[in-house]
C-alpha cells in the first residue's frame, strides 16, 4: 500500500462499541480468550488492521479496558472509507497489554470482509518475557578493607603515623594522610576508580609530613584505575602508571 495512503489513515478504537464516524468503515467485533483469569486493572486493548499478506499494519488504535470489562470485549475500529478493508485482503490483530508488556495476542490475523462482520477474535495467552535485570558485578575485593600506603609516585612514605585508605561498600572513602584525617567519595567498578575532592581536618605537622600529605591527596585526585591482589593495591593514572602503592593493614 502506498505510504501516502497509509499516512492518510485515521482510526479510532473504542472498547464497548460506539457509532462509526461519517465517511468511514466501521469494523466491529469482539475479543476474547479461553483462560479463566481476570484482567489487570491497567489492561489495555489494541486492535490493528493489517494486510493479510505479510501482516503489514495499516491502521490501529488503543483504548483502556473499563475496570468492569470482562471478555468478550466489544470494539469498533473506524477506518477511512478509501481503505477497502472489507475486500477480504485485510485482517485484525488484537493485543491485551498490561504493565508495558503484551499478555494476550492472536498471532494470525482474523480476516475481515463484508460477509464476516462482526469479527470474532480469540487471543492467546502468550506474555512477553520480562527481561531479567542485568546481573550486578560483584563488589571489588578492595572494599571494606583498611589499606596502608607504602609509596606515593614511586617514593616510599615516611613518618610515624601510617597513611591509610579505606572504601566502604557505599563508596564513602577516607583515612589518614599522615597528619590529618580525610574524607572523600569513590566511584568505581571492576576496573576503574576515581576519587572526589578530599575534605580533611586542619592539624599542622612537620613540613615534610605536610608535603607528603599534599602529594597523597593530589595523587588520589589523579587516580583513574587500580590493580590488586590478595595483599596489595595499586592506584594508577590514565596512562597506567602507579601513583599510590598500598598493602592490606595488619591487625
Amino acid at each position: 500500500m502506498p505510504m501516502q495512503l497509509i499516512r492518510a489513515l485515521a482510526a479510532l478504537l473504542v472498547v464497548l462499541a460506539t457509532p462509526a464516524w461519517a465517511g468511514s468503515i466501521a469494523l466491529t467485533g469482539t475479543v476474547t480468550y479461553r483462560e479463566r483469569m481476570a484482567l489487570p486493572p491497567d489492561a489495555w486493548l489494541r486492535v490493528t488492521l493489517v494486510e493479510l499478506e505479510g501482516a503489514v499494519p495499516v491502521a490501529g488504535a488503543t483504548a483502556s479496558i473499563p475496570a468492569r470489562g470482562q471478555v468478550p470485549l466489544a470494539f469498533t475500529l473506524n477506518v477511512h472509507s478509501h481503505v477497502d478493508a472489507l475486500a477480504g485482503n485485510h485482517g485484525l490483530i488484537a493485543e491485551i497489554s498490561s504493565a508495558g508488556r503484551i499478555l494476550f495476542r492472536n498471532p494470525i490475523p482474523a480476516p475481515v470482509s463484508a460477509s464476516a462482520q462482526p469479527v470474532q477474535i480469540t487471543v492467546n495467552f502468550s506474555p512477553q518475557a520480562v527481561e531479567p535485570p542485568a546481573p550486578q558485578p560483584p563488589a571489588p575485593a578492595i572494599l571494606d578493607t583498611i589499606w596502608t600506603v607504602t609509596s606515593i609516585g614511586g617514593h616510599p612514605v615516611t613518618g610515624q603515623r601510617p597513611l591509610t585508605l579505606s572504601i566502604a561498600a557505599d563508596h564513602r572513602a577516607g583515612g589518614s594522610g599522615g597528619c590529618n584525617n580525610f574524607f572523600t567519595e569513590a566511584s568505581l567498578d571492576q576496573e576503574t576508580i576515581a576519587f572526589g575532592p578530599a575534605a580533611a581536618t586542619r592539624m599542622a605537622c612537620d613540613p615534610a609530613i605536610m608535603d607528603q600529605e599534599a602529594a597523597y591527596f593530589a595523587a588520589l585526585a589523579a587516580v583513574t584505575a587500580y590493580e590488586y591482589d590478595a595483599q596489595s593495591l595499586r592506584l594508577l593514572d590514565a596512562a597506567g602508571i602507579p601513583l599510590i602503592g598500598l598493602v592490606r593493614a595488619t591487625e
